[in-house]
Formats: C-alpha cells, structure tokens, sequence
C-alpha cells in the first residue's frame, strides 16, 4: 500500500495524452461546438417553418357596448370565435423552403465534418512535429556532451603542452553554439505545445509517442467535406431562387371561423329576429400579385446569379482538390524515399565518424575535420528521425486530401 500511495499522488497533469485523445478534444473545441450551435438553430428553424404550414386554430372572445341600441345591435354583447386557417396552394413557396432550410442543415453537418477532419490534420502535423523537434534535442543534447567530454580531454592536453590554444577555443565554441541551438529548438517545441492547446481548448503538459498512421489499402479519393458543404450552400440558394420566384404564383388558403355571440337588449322590444347566436363562416381566398414593376422576378434573377457563382467557386475547389490530393501522394511518396536516403546516411556517418575520430586521437587529422565529422554524425541522426515523422505527417496530408478523417487510420 505504501508503495501506491507516491504513484496516486502524481499530478494529473504528468498524463500523456494521445494523438487518438487529442483528437477527440479538438473535435468538441469551441470551433465546433459554435458550429453544432449554428446546426441546432438550422434544424429547429426546420422544425418551425414545417409547423408554420399546419393548419393554425385562434380563439379569441369580445365585449361590447353600445350607446344607443338598434335593432341589430344590442346595448351589450359578449361573443366568442375560434378561427381556423390553412394554406392550400402558395405557388410552390412551401416546398423549395422545406429544401432550402434541408440543404442549409446539410450544409451545416458537412461543415462541421469539414472542421474535424481540418482539425485532425493540425493536430497530427503539431504531434508528429512537436517529435520531430524532440528528436533534434536529443540529437543535440548527445552531441553537447560529447563535445564536453571531448573539451575535458583536450583541455588536459592543452595543460600539458601537447595541443594549441586554438583546438581549445574551437571546442567550447563548438559546445556554446550548441547548447544556443539546442535552446531554439526548446522554444519551437514549446511553440508547438501551447498552439496544439489552442485547437484543443486544454493544457497539456505531456503527449504519448507511440502514434502511427495506417493508411488505407486502397487509397481513393472522395469528395471532401468543405466542397460537400459549399454544394449544398449553392442548392440552398437555389431552392432560395425558387422560393423568390414562386412568389408570382397565386396564393390560396382557407379561413373558417366559428361564433357565439350573446346579446343583452335592455329593451327587449327592439331585438331582431336577424340576429344569430351561433355562426360559421368558411372562405376560400385567392391572392395574385399580378404586377410588381418585376422586382419579384429581379429578386429571383439576384439569387440565380448567386448560385451560379457558388457554382463556378465549387468546380473550382474541386479542380484545387484534387491537386491537392495528386500532390500528396507524390508528397508521400518522396517521404518514403527520404526515410531510406536518411537512414542510409546515418549509418554512413557514423562509419566515418568512428574511423575519423580514431585518426584524430592518433594525430593523423586536426579538430576541424573531426568537429566536422562530429555534427554531420549527429545532423544525419537528427535528419534520419525527423523523416520518420515526416512520414506520419505525409500519411496524415494524403489521407485528408482523399477526404477521409485521421482520426479513423490511428
């Protein structure tokens, strides 16, 4: 139990998050949730404008009182109505709003997929990189201490008279210089740290390093989610188009409306038979606007414009899409080649750094070449890593570019 007790005492923010849980959290940042927001009002407004087109029921009653009484009008009267109305034909008004508002919604969830999948693209780009720099930390880090070790070596020759002041120099310039470098990549990776919190709305002080991407076996490509949105933007306009021009069309709707009305003659003598109590009074009405000066038809020819420029805007991100997508793959596939190029330079340089190293320490080869040797060793291993996570960002860029979510391939 003692043994535990250290371990359920860690601060919780020593947890490593995964490239799988980062991605999760950036799908409900505050960028989406605005989104699904914006969703919910499009479909309640769907819901609203399919109510608005049931037949609607008012009640209402009246009190009335008159100065002087007739025989059609009492000194008092109380009435009571219940009126119903119902839309029968609107020129074809009610169904392009009912496809207006579904391609606006559609539009919506598109957008919001759109999101996620562009987040989940960041996000691996931040991940793979933020390693990418902490490969080069170590690289470095390695190769300041062996440069000290190295100084401590030369500095005891130097003491001893067998080396000159400058082989001195030229090594602690060597691990000065580094330790500078080796502070910048300590700022590019704190950068890379504090912008992923900003795609998923909470602080991380640590990541899991073992993500990889799988790509899919057969790589196709779909059409995206942002081109999808802007698709169903131009159909909502165009249903928008329709709704403008459907307003030139007549209008027919049914108004029926029940009475009751009570009346208090204070002189019984001069009551009609005319009056009635109980009344029911149902109307068929048509309304044409036949003539506007064409500002309806206008109206219609605006929002026609405007879809035929959604149109043009679509036909060319498709086009942008798919460079994109070639470009990726060819991107990918470079990637592949750097990883065996790097690695093969790797194990070169550190073959020559041994044997250089050796006729160093045997006085066959100055510092220069040696120091020369010593940072082509450690770049090549730096270069060699940074292309493997390279590679997870390539694989990342093709697998977004064919539409698809990241997030489905970890």
């Amino acid at each position: 139990m003692k043994f535990f007790l250290p371990i359920l005492c860690l601060p919780l923010f020593l947890y490593s998050y995964t490239l799988d849980e980062l991605l999760e959290l950036s799908h409900n940042n505050r960028v989406v949730e605005s989104a699904e927001h914006i969703l919910s009002s499009k479909e309640k407004l769907y819901e609203s404008s399919k109510s608005s087109y049931l037949p609607t029921v008012d009640i209402g009653a009246n009190y009335q009182n008159a100065s002087k009484e007739t025989g059609a009008i009492a000194q008092n009267t109380l009435r009571f109505q219940a009126s119903l109305k119902y839309t029968i034909y609107d020129g074809g008004k009610k169904d392009s709003l009912y496809n207006q508002l579904e391609s606006s919604i559609d539009s919506s969830k598109s957008s919001i997929e759109a999101t996620k999948n562009s987040m989940s693209l960041e996000v691996s780009r931040l991940y793979f990189e933020y390693f990418g720099l902490e490969a080069d930390k170590e690289a470095i880090t390695q190769e300041i201490q062996q440069l000290k070790e190295e100084f401590k070596r030369i500095e005891f020759f130097y003491e001893a008279g067998s080396v000159t002041k400058d082989e001195v120099v030229k090594i602690d310039s060597k691990v000065k210089n580094a330790q500078v470098l080796l502070q910048e990549v300590e700022l590019k990776s704190q950068r890379v740290m504090h912008t992923l919190e900003y795609y998923i709305s909470t602080k991380v002080e640590s990541i899991d390093a073992n993500a990889t991407i799988k790509l899919p076996i057969e790589q196709k490509e779909i059409l995206r989610a942002d081109i999808k949105s802007l698709e169903y933007d131009a159909t909502s306009v165009l249903h928008e188009a329709n709704i403008k021009k459907s307003q030139n069309m007549p209008v027919v709707y049914l108004d029926d409306t029940l009475s009751h009305s009570d009346y208090y003659f204070e002189n019984e003598a001069l009551k009609s038979g005319f009056l009635v109590e109980d009344q029911n009074i149902a109307m068929v009405n048509v309304s044409w606007n036949i003539f506007d000066f064409g500002a309806r038809t206008k109206e219609y020819e605006s929002k026609l414009q405007e879809y035929l420029s959604k149109k043009s805007l679509i036909e060319y991100e498709k086009s942008k899409a798919d460079i994109e997508y070639r470009l990726a793959k060819i991107s990918f596939s470079i990637a592949q080649e750097k990883v065996k190029s790097t690695k093969a330079a790797a194990d070169a340089s550190s073959l020559a750094y041994k044997l250089i190293k050796f006729k160093y320490q045997n006085k066959t080869i100055d510092n220069v070449s040696y120091l020369l040797a010593l940072s082509e060793k450690y770049k090549a291993q730096r270069d060699s890593k940074r292309a493997l996570y390279e590679l997870e960002i390539r694989k990342a860029e093709l697998i977004y570019f064919s539409g698809k979510d990241i997030k489905e391939f970890l």
